[in-house]
């Protein structure tokens, strides 16, 4: 799984980055079983789950601290659509302290997830606790592309 060390320093990016060359090359040339086992691994262990709008409120309320900020994939795709990612507790103050993300009340951690109602929320496992709940992008979002090459992956 992820660790906030991870999405502080960026490492993330770098390991969303080989997951995706590696779930779009052609299935054909994807012949390294191991590196197909660890990123499925990788990827599980973020023990991702599409939420609704009511359980996404509830863990933002339960929060110690909220933040938005640009969810983790957009970074690598900049065309996208902008939606912002809710982080939570631990992952939340980090993120701020990094410059990364801005300190948000329940209100308006609400309100961003609302605007982005057309995509599907996912919360995701950071350090051992769901701190990261994104308005996932299916078209740039690692879990739907594992999903897609059929790592099954997100809890439903």
């Amino acid at each position: 799984m992820g660790t906030i060390e991870d999405y502080s320093s960026g490492c993330i990016l770098e390991n969303i980055t080989k997951a995706l060359r590696f779930l779009d090359a052609p299935e054909e040339s994807c012949t390294d079983k191991s590196m197909a086992i660890r990123i499925e691994e990788k990827i599980k262990a973020f023990k991702p789950q599409v939420i609704s709008f009511a359980e996404a409120s509830a863990y933002i309320h339960k929060a110690k601290t909220v933040a938005l900020g640009e969810r983790v994939c957009r970074a690598l795709h900049p065309e996208s659509q902008l939606t912002e990612s809710v982080f939570l507790d631990e992952l939340a103050e980090t993120m701020i302290g990094a410059g990364k993300a801005r300190t948000a009340s329940v209100e308006e951690a609400e309100n961003s997830l609302k605007r982005d109602s057309g995509h599907p929320l996912i919360i995701s496992m950071v350090s051992g606790k769901y701190q990261e709940i994104c308005p996932s992008c299916q078209s740039d979002c690692v879990y739907w592309r594992a999903e897609k090459r059929g790592i099954r992956c997100i809890k439903r």
